[in-house]
């Protein structure tokens, strides 16, 4: 019996965990800059931190040994595919599909975006009309889109500022995103 709640405890653990949030947060400012945080975890996958490096040991000299060759492992879809036929290759196609497009609908209810911001400056080297006129098409792709996103996820904080500089001599864009899931509903989309 105290082997059975022990198990039922770790099982629980590992359910209270897995409901804490997984933030990644993503923002280009001065450069592209990716990281992961979950619990009390800060994890930078972008740009990676540069570890010392040690200087290489000189190696010994082996005797060489002629290489053996090893066979190739078979291509699994071309197996797939010389035993199934074109038809089989349509319908796992056609399965999988069905099947990611049932996870993510499953995944888009909890997949939370906490903050997008976006501001772009449109420049055309000191050509007023020009600038103009990139204004206008940058306007009508960036705003549907954003109202797009905003209307079919969870979006909490979110703002977009497009300024024409008519004076200036390049245009400019930055963004910084944060947008949070909990695990458990990742592992349950997957498991269905």
């Amino acid at each position: 019996m105290t082997a059975l709640y022990i198990i039922l405890g770790i099982i629980a653990f590992i359910c209270l965990v897995l409901l804490v949030k997984v933030r990644i947060d993503a923002e280009y400012i001065d450069g592209f800059k990716l990281s992961v945080s979950w619990l009390f975890l800060h994890f930078s996958i972008y740009p990676k931190t540069q570890k010392e490096k040690k200087p290489p040991k000189p190696k010994k000299e082996k005797q060489e040994e002629p290489a053996e060759e090893k066979p190739k492992k078979p291509n699994i879809f071309k197996t797939f595919y010389e035993n199934q036929g074109m038809d089989g290759v349509i319908k796992l196609v056609k399965d999988s599909a069905d099947a990611v497009g049932l996870m993510m609908r499953s995944i888009k209810k909890h997949f939370i975006i906490e903050e997008l911001y976006l501001w772009i400056v449109v420049s055309s080297n000191s050509d007023a009309a020009q600038t103009a006129l990139q204004y206008g098409e940058i306007c009508e792709d960036v705003f549907p889109a954003l109202g797009f996103i905003c209307s079919n996820l969870k979006v909490k904080k979110y703002d977009a500022s497009i300024e024409p500089d008519f004076i200036g001599t390049f245009s400019s864009a930055q963004f910084k995103t944060a947008f949070s899931l909990r695990p458990f509903f990742l592992v349950g989309a997957g498991i269905r």
